[in-house]
C-alpha cells in the first residue's frame, strides 16, 4: 500500500472521532446543581442551587425532587430568581424528598429563557447533627417545552456537605497558671490555689511588673505597677476573668518597699515638705542673700573705706531705690573724684591705677632720699 493511501485510510478512521469532539463540547446541559458552601457548622444555612443552561428549546415545565437527611438538615424555604414568576412554582415542603413543580406562564406566547441560578433550596444544619458528610439528592425530570413536548432530560446528582465538629464551649474557670515578678520573689511560691502573697524590694525600687497567664483562655488585668514611698506596703491586684466572662478571682501581692537608710537622707533630692525651709543662703526682707559671717569679717579686714558701700547696701535705713538695685554702689571719697565699687568688689582697672600710683610715689620717695643722704 502506498504512503498516500495509508494516510487517507487513517484520516477516514479518525474523522468520526474528530467530528464528535466539538459536538460533545458544544452541548449545554439543561440543568446543573451546586451548593453554596462545602462545609457548615451547626446552625448555619446551606443552599442547594438549581442552575439552568441557555438551550435553544428552553424548558417550559419540569419537576424537582430534593432528598436530604433529616437528622442532619432541616428544610427552611425556597428562593427563586426573577425568571421564575410568582405562581408558576408549587412546592410540597412537608415531604422528603421535597417536591416542586414549575410550569411557565402561558400568557406570554413563549416560554421565558432560563439561565443561571434560578431556584435555591435553603437548609439549616441541626444543632444536634453529627460531624461528617451529609448528602443532598437533586433530581429533575418530566421536562417539557412550551409546545408540551416531552424532552429527553432526566438529571440526578448527589451533593455533599461536610458538617463541622462543634466548637468547644468557653471555660468558666478563672485561675492563673503563672505569676512571675520581673524583680523580687513571691512568698510563698506561686500556686494557682494561693491568692495572697508577699514580696520585698529595696527602697530604690519604684515599680514592679509581673508576667501573668490565665488558665483556659481567661484574661488577666493587673491594677498597678508603681509603688508607694519607701517604708510602706503596696497591694498589687491581678484580676482573672474566665473565658465565658462568668467568673472572676483576684490574686493579691503585698509589696514591701524597704525604708531609706539614715545615711542617705542628706542626699535626697526630694522637695522640702510643707513647713520645712529649703537649704541655702537666708534671704533679707529685700530678697537679697545675706553674706556669711566669715566673708563679712574678711571684708572688714580690708579696710573700712573700701567696703563702706557694702555696709550701706546691707543697711535697711537706705532709700528704697538703693535697696532694690541689682548691685549697690558707694562713694569712696578719694580727693574730688568718685570711684564706684560695683558688687562690693574693687574693679581691676582701679587696682592697676593704685598700684601705678604707689610705684610712682615709691620712686619719688627713693629719689628724694638719695639726694638728701650725706656723702661719706
Amino acid at each position: 500500500m502506498k504512503k498516500q493511501d495509508l494516510r487517507a485510510f487513517l484520516l477516514l478512521l479518525l474523522l468520526p472521532v474528530i467530528l464528535r469532539i466539538p459536538a460533545h463540547a458544544a452541548t449545554v446541559p439543561y440543568f446543573t446543581y451546586s451548593v453554596d458552601k462545602s462545609s457548615a457548622a451547626r446552625g448555619e444555612l446551606v443552599k442547594l442551587q438549581i442552575n439552568a443552561g441557555q438551550v435553544p428549546d428552553t424548558a417550559a415545565g419540569f419537576r424537582m425532587r430534593i432528598g436530604y437527611h433529616a437528622e442532619a438538615l432541616s428544610f427552611v424555604r425556597t428562593e427563586t430568581s426573577s425568571q421564575i414568576k410568582s405562581g408558576t412554582m408549587v412546592t410540597n415542603s412537608v415531604s422528603n424528598p421535597i417536591c416542586s413543580v414549575y410550569v411557565c406562564n402561558v400568557d406570554q406566547g413563549a416560554a421565558p429563557q432560563l439561565s443561571g441560578n434560578i431556584i435555591s433550596f435553603v437548609f439549616q444544619v441541626r444543632d444536634g447533627a453529627s460531624s461528617g458528610d451529609t448528602a443532598i439528592n437533586a433530581h429533575i425530570d418530566e421536562v417539557c417545552n412550551y409546545a408540551a413536548k416531552q424532552l429527553d432530560v432526566d438529571i440526578e446528582e448527589n451533593l455533599t456537605v461536610s458538617i463541622e465538629p462543634p466548637e468547644e464551649e468557653p471555660s468558666d474557670e478563672a485561675a492563673l497558671s503563672r505569676l512571675d515578678p520581673y524583680n523580687g520573689e513571691l512568698v510563698p511560691g506561686f500556686s494557682p490555689d494561693v491568692y495572697q502573697y508577699r514580696m520585698s524590694v529595696g527602697y530604690t525600687v519604684e515599680s514592679v511588673e509581673f508576667y501573668a497567664r490565665a488558665e483556659e483562655g481567661g484574661t488577666v488585668k493587673i491594677n498597678r505597677k508603681s509603688l508607694f514611698k519607701p517604708g510602706t506596703d503596696t497591694p498589687i491586684v491581678a484580676t482573672v476573668t474566665s473565658a465565658d466572662k462568668t467568673n472572676q478571682v483576684q490574686y493579691v501581692v503585698l509589696v514591701s518597699r524597704a525604708e531609706k537608710p539614715a545615711g542617705s537622707a542628706g542626699l535626697s533630692s526630694d522637695p522640702p515638705r510643707s513647713g520645712e525651709k529649703a537649704s541655702g543662703p537666708e534671704k533679707t526682707d529685700a530678697g537679697k542673700a545675706q553674706l556669711p559671717e566669715k566673708e563679712t569679717e574678711e571684708m572688714a579686714a580690708q579696710g573700712e573705706d573700701d567696703f563702706s558701700a557694702a555696709a550701706e547696701a546691707e543697711n535697711p535705713a537706705q532709700p528704697q531705690a538703693v535697696q532694690t538695685a541689682a548691685q549697690p554702689y558707694a562713694n569712696t571719697g578719694y580727693g574730688g573724684r568718685n570711684i564706684y565699687i560695683i558688687g562690693n568688689q574693687m574693679p581691676v582697672y582701679v587696682n592697676g591705677m593704685l598700684t601705678a600710683a604707689l610705684c610712682i610715689l615709691l620712686g619719688i620717695a627713693l629719689s628724694l632720699y638719695l639726694k638728701i643722704k650725706p656723702r661719706e
